[in-house]
């Protein structure tokens, strides 16, 4: 039996935004479905945190992350488990590893189970990656496939037909480009992550409809049209997968040849739990 099996796995994800830790149960496979969704999910299966925990980093003290997070620690079962983090954010991480100062391992490009095609692998967020490593599990054999995360940025990333990542774009996520335009503006209001809600018409009918109609359908063309131009030279259209924590935003609006993209929740988690039990 492996360790992870024995011991389980506390896999954490630290993004611009937020830390997301993922427990992993011991002695169980890797074949767990995916937890409900209102989204269109994939018909494979990806290993699924039993337990998870989001928490703003921007929001928040150091010492109000430290209780938040150590308060649900303490509420996973007492063996200890196999640490592996994936960061994105310098200043998060070594919040984390303050507080996880024992069996932490930093996930590195050159770790990873994948195969990178760019011009230089080790500038690559690492959380990208990761969401490659998943995708790799759900894509159908020798077919490629595109993962759109709409987080605090959003990133469009191709995996080719043999599995390796290609590279891809980046953009602003909804917080940012909300942000943007209120602070660039004198008189846009600026929208929360929860007040941006697609209209029903494209054509907004006030400032806030306007502002979110243009945020949404904005990122949902350029998604469309950056996988358009990155695959267009394939003779098999790409499988496109969604995830991050504004996936929602984008349900029933990217297509793909199957139909609405799948959303995959939890990818880069998943990810990491691949990773660890292929080292």
């Amino acid at each position: 039996m492996s360790a992870l099996q024995e011991t389980g796995l506390l896999a954490i994800d630290v993004g611009n935004s937020q830390v997301k830790f993922g427990w992993f149960a011991p002695k169980t496979a890797c074949v767990s479905e995916l937890k409900p969704s209102e989204l269109a999910i994939t018909r494979s299966q990806l290993p699924q945190p039993e337990e998870t925990l989001a928490v703003s980093h921007g929001e928040l003290s150091r010492d109000q992350f430290v209780a938040q997070v150590g308060d649900w620690l303490d509420r996973l079962p007492a063996a200890e488990p196999r640490r592996f983090l994936a960061s994105v954010h310098t200043g998060a991480a070594q919040w984390v590893c303050e507080l996880l100062p024992r069996s932490l391992h930093a996930l590195t490009a050159a770790e990873l189970p994948l195969e990178v095609r760019v011009d230089e692998p080790e500038k690559v967020g690492v959380d990208r990656l990761l969401s490659a490593v998943a995708a790799n599990r759900l894509r159908e054999r020798n077919r490629s496939a595109v993962v759109v995360s709409l987080g605090t940025a959003c990133t469009v990333n191709l995996i080719g037909a043999d599995g390796a990542f290609e590279g891809g774009a980046i953009l602003p996520g909804l917080g940012m480009s909300a942000s943007a335009l209120h602070t660039g503006t004198s008189a846009l209001p600026l929208l929360s992550a929860e007040g941006i809600d697609p209209p029903a018409d494209a054509v907004g009918k006030s400032t806030h409809a306007a502002i979110s109609s243009g945020l949404i359908w904005g990122v949902v063309g350029a998604a469309g049209e950056l996988i358009d131009r990155m695959t267009q030279s394939f003779e098999k259209p790409p499988q496109v997968f969604i995830t991050g924590g504004d996936a929602t935003r984008l349900v029933g609006k990217l297509i793909d040849s199957d139909g609405p993209a799948r959303h995959v929740p939890n990818m880069v988690l998943a990810g990491i739990r691949i990773a660890a039990e292929e080292r």
